[in-house]
């Protein structure tokens, strides 16, 4: 434990109040500093679908005392992989014993409500810390890193002690910090939608879409040439109110290909296209149900040279896009976690934001040496989300690498591991305590 005396309380401006924005504040009011939030617009346009939480991101909730029932989660019991044209069951990995094995639930969220709860937990006046400030309608325009500066559109200016870019794929402080990325079109487009658990009700649609698993359609080259791009994944969110849908194709046969920020709702004739026709029916009628059809243009990222520059970071989206890319929603543009090939977007930018506050925390004197601390965020941070965002863009070309379905039993979790193939066990049994710990007294300090 460092002195107290070397505690400093940081001033940290955090640039994006999406998820993983939100769970910065979290951490970095938990470690005791002054944090404000700065959003280019108002929090009621958060849209979007479930978000997986497995127990490598569900141990930070718990740890921060964020309010996880208020999220409104369904605890995950099985996933389940499924023939595209038939629907059988090809392979069912069971999670009964998850929370017994790795000490904490796999939760599916919406993400709105895992959203709202973040930022009531941010800025609620209960609770370790001082509450976090929200300023809306900032749009950062400028970041000198070194003087730890920000300008914004609006003409404010903002001096901090710390900087954290979580302000997605199209990140300006990533910019501003000097990383130029080197980006594609991913050979995959989606399109997401939810169904009402009560309308799976009234029509008589198969009741097992909101049970808690998540079912996966597709995913391997099938029947008469169909590609390895089709995938379907299902999950219910919400308290099992809603039943999400991520729908994959090959991109050239999406009909949407442009960019921007307002776009309207799809048909579900965009969707069910292709070798869509094909599909199990059951999962065609709930499709056919649908509400909230958007389509995701996916792009594949290459890892980002660094993460930090003087007293400015990145995290989340911002550092290390999965494969993925912007959800093109009707109101606005949100950036999304991932497309679901690992299920780790959110807990990799949770596991940012925990290693801030466990590295700005008066455990060690980073913080009267910021710049110091960011290179031991990258240190900590980099490789990990890196070895994710690698293993995300290989399970697109074969699901059979999807977290899970590598790792049937401990024998075969082994020889995964042993391949290469990103496992459960890596995920869940990792100790970032012990890893900052351990660098740390590399360090001498």
């Amino acid at each position: 434990m460092a002195p107290f005396s070397t505690f400093k309380q940081l001033k940290v401006a955090i640039v994006g109040g999406g998820i993983g924005g939100l769970a910065a504040a979290v951490a970095l009011r938990r470690a005791g500093h002054l944090v404000e939030i700065y959003e280019r617009r108002d929090f009621d346009v958060e849209v979007g679908a479930s978000i997986s939480c497995a127990a490598n991101g569900t141990q930070w909730l718990r740890e921060w005392d964020v309010d996880i029932p208020d999220m409104r989660p369904v605890v995950l019991m099985n996933l389940v992989m499924r023939e595209w044209e038939s629907g059988k069951i090809l392979n069912d990995y069971k999670l009964d014993k998850y929370e017994e094995e790795w000490g904490n639930v796999y939760n599916m969220f919406h993400r709105r409500d895992m959203h709202a709860t973040l930022l009531k937990t941010a800025t609620s006046t209960e609770g370790k810390g001082v509450p976090c400030k929200v300023r809306i309608d900032h749009i950062c325009e400028t970041v000198d890193a070194d003087a730890g500066i920000i300008t914004f559109s609006n003409g404010m200016t903002v001096a901090a002690d710390l900087i954290v870019g979580a302000d997605g794929i199209r990140s300006v402080v990533r910019d501003q910090i000097g990383i130029v990325p080197d980006t594609k079109s991913a050979p995959q487009t989606c399109y997401r939608c939810n169904v009402l658990t009560e309308d799976v009700k009234k029509f008589g649609l198969p009741e097992y879409s909101y049970q808690p698993a998540i079912h996966y359609w597709g995913g391997v080259p099938g029947k008469n040439g169909r590609s390895k791009y089709y995938k379907i994944v299902m999950s219910p969110c919400s308290d099992g109110e809603v039943v999400s849908f991520y729908c994959f194709m090959p991109t050239e046969l999406t009909s949407h290909h442009e960019e921007g920020f307002v776009f309207q709702e799809v048909p579900v004739a965009d969707i069910l296209k292709g070798r869509y026709d094909t599909l199990d029916p059951d999962c065609v009628a709930l499709l056919k149900h649908s509400i909230e059809r958007m389509p995701w243009r996916l792009y594949v990222h290459q890892p980002y040279t660094h993460w930090y520059k003087g007293k400015a970071c990145i995290l989340g989206d911002a550092a290390h896009p999965m494969a993925s890319g912007a959800s093109l929603a009707s109101i606005v543009c949100i950036y999304c976690p991932q497309m679901p090939h690992q299920s780790q977007g959110a807990c990799q930018a949770i596991e940012d934001a925990a290693a801030l506050g466990i590295i700005f925390s008066d455990k060690y004197t980073f913080t009267v040496d910021v710049s110091k601390g960011l290179e031991m965020y990258q240190t900590i941070r980099k490789p990990r989300a890196t070895r994710v965002q690698t293993a995300s863009a290989r399970a697109t070309e074969n699901l059979n690498e999807r977290i899970g379905f590598t790792s049937m039993t401990a024998p075969d979790a082994e020889l995964a591991a042993a391949e290469g193939k990103l496992t459960i066990n890596e995920m869940n049994g990792y100790e970032m305590h012990y890893h900052v710990a351990e660098e740390v007294a590399k360090l001498g300090l």
